[in-house]
């Protein structure tokens, strides 16, 4: 793929100010795209931006977020289209995770964690949708999700919950999109060594992994409509 092949396109990442998001806002941007952080913590969001943008030369703007809000969320849209009239990729990277047994988890813990692995991605990707479809030049759509959308253990009731959600969601919208050349697609990786997983290593996926297969999705004709891209980690049970 060419170096700047998203040169002129508007992305959002969510949960941009570390990690994953982090990592895939640094790749967007470093192939073209103008890119929003949007993230909690405003002070975390323009650090991030101004290292982006002299890394890559390229405009970052940060947007204080909570995607746990809808309100947020229909702001974080309508601010990006104010400010560069578009969108063009949303990746609903934002997300927590709580593990515990079944009997130890809190309806208020529950509902915290579906607010934001969940609810974050839908109420971004309805709004994105309807900007893309307005737009009518397509758009692409994807979510960081989990092996944990796929499979769960004891202890993942909650996140398993959120992210098989995601799971169905994506692949909802993916068959909604076809019809306006909107591509949804979700990314489902095992253990990534992030600040919130507090793992670490080569054992590990990398944030730069993830980044990868974000570049690669966009970089996929429009023949071409995955739905889900499996990221087991070698050795793992």
């Amino acid at each position: 793929m060419d170096e700047d092949f998203l040169k002129d396109k508007v992305a959002v990442v969510t949960g941009a100010n570390s990690g994953i998001g982090k990592e895939i806002a640094f790749a967007l941007s470093a192939s073209g795209a103008r890119v929003v952080i949007a993230a909690r913590r405003m002070d975390l969001n323009r650090k991030v931006a101004l290292e982006i943008e002299q890394e890559t030369s390229n405009t970052v703007l940060p947007i204080d977020t909570d995607v746990s809000k809808e309100s947020d969320c229909k702001r974080l849209i309508a601010q990006t289209v104010n400010c560069w009239g578009r969108l063009d990729i949303l990746v609903n990277n934002a997300g927590i995770g709580i593990y515990s047994p079944i009997e130890e988890l809190s309806s208020e813990d529950f509902d915290r964690l579906l607010k934001t692995n969940l609810y974050g991605t839908f109420w971004c990707s309805k709004e994105a949708f309807r900007q893309m479809r307005k737009q009518q030049q397509g758009g692409y759509i994807i979510n960081i999700s989990s092996v944990a959308g796929i499979e769960a253990w004891a202890g993942t009731a909650a996140y398993s919950a959120s992210k098989f959600g995601v799971m169905g969601l994506t692949k909802a919208l993916a068959d909604e999109g076809k019809k306006y050349n909107i591509k949804v697609s979700a990314i489902c990786p095992a253990m990534v060594a992030t600040p919130m997983t507090g793992v670490e290593g080569e054992d590990y996926i990398q944030p730069s992994d993830i980044a990868q297969t974000v570049l690669y999705l966009l970089s996929l004709s429009g023949a071409c409509w995955p739905t889900e891209i499996i990221i087991p980690r070698k050795g793992a049970d």
